[in-house]
């Protein structure tokens, strides 16, 4: 069985819990912003224990962390009402934008925070870029752009991803970090174990 298929689900359920998880969620996918992966853990349990005072939260991730604490509650029931409301591609697009809400996530790792509430999208980071030889363009976005052009890139985005399949993207990206960072993982597997294990063991 794959990565995702044993560890995704189980990251969807603490996730779609309640708000206070999915902030956990989004504030582990901004610590991981320009950091190695292996890093993450030790910052969530900083993070959680000293909150905006964690020397891993500054800069845009503060910003993220004080626009969640005002908004993590309509996030939360926008996005769980997305999931009863919509299927397929319909709620890719609509569950992306709600997702880019968020003070400091462009569209990576708005579908990271995708991916891992519902298993769905996915990250098209640096890494992805480069090995699936995927144009820059299709990150490329502002917030501040018309809304015909916002749903242009977001639709641009998901399709990218589709095209691969959210499982794909994730257990392949698990086995790329594993042989990059050989010191610190055994397997690709181990790689997506601690996407659910960095949200369970912080606290």
């Amino acid at each position: 069985m794959s990565g995702f298929k044993k560890h995704n689900v189980l990251i969807n359920e603490y996730a779609q819990q309640s708000p206070e998880n999915l902030q956990d969620m989004v504030m582990m996918v901004v610590l991981s912003i320009q950091q190695p992966w292996y890093k993450v853990g030790e910052q969530m349990i900083d993070y959680r224990k000293l909150g905006s005072d964690s020397r891993f939260v500054w800069g845009n991730k503060l910003k993220t962390f004080r626009w969640l604490r005002s908004n993590a509650k309509p996030l939360y029931d926008d996005a769980m009402q997305a999931i009863a409301d919509h299927k397929g591609r319909e709620l890719d697009l609509h569950l992306m934008d709600i997702f880019l809400r968020v003070e400091g996530l462009g569209l990576a790792k708005a579908g990271f925070c995708f991916q891992l509430f519902a298993g769905r999208v996915g990250c098209i980071d640096v890494h992805n870029l480069r090995r699936l030889s995927i144009p820059e363009s299709v990150l490329s976005f502002s917030k501040k752009v018309q809304p015909a052009t916002r749903q242009k890139k977001i639709a641009a985005y998901v399709d990218a991803c589709r095209q691969r399949r959210c499982s794909w993207l994730w257990d392949s990206w698990c086995d790329l970090i594993a042989k990059k960072q050989p010191k610190h993982w055994v397997d690709g597997e181990q790689v997506s174990q601690v996407h659910y294990d960095y949200l369970m063991t912080a606290g």
